[in-house]
């Protein structure tokens, strides 16, 4: 089982990617947000705000709930990351849970 410290590792890189993504992706994505990542098998949780373009680490939680919430086991967060399960794969068959707005997750897709 994958530790905290693992976990915080590759999601931040996969969060990272986000801000890899091209002029035409990054101007489908909303230019703030709050994301609380969750993976609640090992009770790990983090905070971030994507702020045109960028994510940044948030210290404290967001002072009201967070606009994107993502839920994920630490093992299928490493495969996810791995590349041994695609992305479509684990959120069709709810190993990945995304609580969003109708408009952020029509928004996301394009990115993931």
């Amino acid at each position: 089982m994958p530790t905290a410290e693992d976990i915080d590792a590759v999601l931040w890189q996969l969060l990272g990617r986000l801000g890899e993504v091209d002029d035409d992706l990054r101007a489908l994505l909303p230019s703030q947000r709050t994301i609380e990542a969750r993976c609640p098998d090992i009770d790990y949780v983090r905070y971030a705000e994507w702020r045109r373009g960028a994510v940044v680490v948030l210290d404290e939680p967001p002072a009201r709930r967070a606009d994107i919430r993502i839920s994920v086991r630490s093992d299928d967060l490493m495969d996810i990351v791995s590349g041994d399960l695609p992305f479509a794969r684990a959120y069709a068959t709810n190993r990945v849970r995304l609580d969003a707005s109708m408009t952020d997750l029509l928004r996301l897709r394009a990115v993931l």
